[in-house]
């Protein structure tokens, strides 16, 4: 089976760039062209793949693996040169259109793709974005689609990270005893990595006890490792989380938009200078506390 081994450290650490965004980035870079006062712009395919491919140069040398996605990056990022030897990629199997109704159906895998297409194309592990909510009418089928995938692996001879990402809180007090029941009914699934959120709101409860609690019992419910995702907010707050996170035994971050999301806002001229000075030292903060 292709495995994790490609993905993580010696010491078993995750450091993973997650740089499969598709939909969300077109809307990340249309908002971010409107804040600054702009009306919001019109990002062709070539222009995703080549700030991918310029991202994942730059600071897979420095991860444990690096997150892509069939539509720009696979097999694009890999003909290009630019994932560092020795590092391994994941690779998204979800279609997208889940970011306006999350709950509107099950996940569906992206037309034309697979689970066996994912791994002939070198992928170490597949992952698959399932948005969840334990109260919500779709759970079941969410679980049923989490665990046929994951059949579907096992017989290919893949790994699988599920990521079952909650949507619709009734309030932020409610995100604790979700996110645990979620880690709980997923993790009985038997994936091989468990993607999670943070299971507090940052935003909400500032003491870091209660922090470190949530993130203890996450780890209590996953028999496998788990690894903490960005969700695209501040970065020192998030490099708070991973800290906390990790004391409490979390296994490594998945980081998106939080290390790299300056990056993409920015022209192409200055895009270079932004990852020397912004992403790459962010970098290095996250991988001294996960070590």
């Amino acid at each position: 089976m292709t495995g994790l081994d490609d993905l993580r450290d010696e010491s078993g650490r995750f450091r993973v760039l997650a740089i499969d965004h598709r939909d969300s980035l077109r809307q990340f870079l249309a908002r971010g062209a409107t804040a600054g006062g702009g009306t919001g712009r019109s990002v062709s395919a070539d222009e995703i793949t080549a700030m991918k491919i310029e991202l994942v140069r730059a600071v897979s040398p420095f991860a444990t693996g690096v997150m892509l996605e069939p539509e720009y990056s696979i097999p694009q990022v890999i003909d290009a040169g630019a994932l560092a030897p020795g590092v391994g990629f994941f690779a998204a199997l979800e279609a997208q259109g889940y970011l306006d109704d999350p709950g509107a159906g099950p996940t569906k895998v992206l037309e034309g793709w697979s689970v066996a297409a994912a791994a002939a194309a070198g992928a170490s592990c597949a992952k698959v974005l399932l948005p969840f909510h334990p109260d919500h009418p779709m759970a079941t089928e969410q679980e049923r689609v989490a665990a046929e995938l994951l059949a579907e692996c096992r017989e290919v001879g893949i790994a699988l990270v599920m990521e079952p990402l909650f949507f619709g809180l009734a309030s932020p007090d409610d995100r604790l005893r979700v996110v645990l029941e979620t880690a709980e009914r997923f993790a009985a699934l038997g994936p091989d990595l468990l993607k999670l959120p943070f299971p507090v709101d940052p935003l909400v409860v500032a003491d870091r006890a209660v922090w470190r609690d949530g993130c203890r019992q996450v780890t209590e419910r996953c028999s496998m490792p788990w690894a903490l995702l960005s969700g695209g907010g501040d970065f020192d707050l998030f490099l708070d989380q991973v800290r906390v996170s990790t004391e409490a035994g979390c296994s490594g971050f998945m980081v998106g938009r939080a290390l790299w999301g300056e990056w993409a806002l920015a022209d192409g001229a200055h895009r270079p200078s932004v990852i020397a000075e912004t992403v790459l030292p962010r970098w290095e903060r996250l991988r001294a506390i996960n070590q």
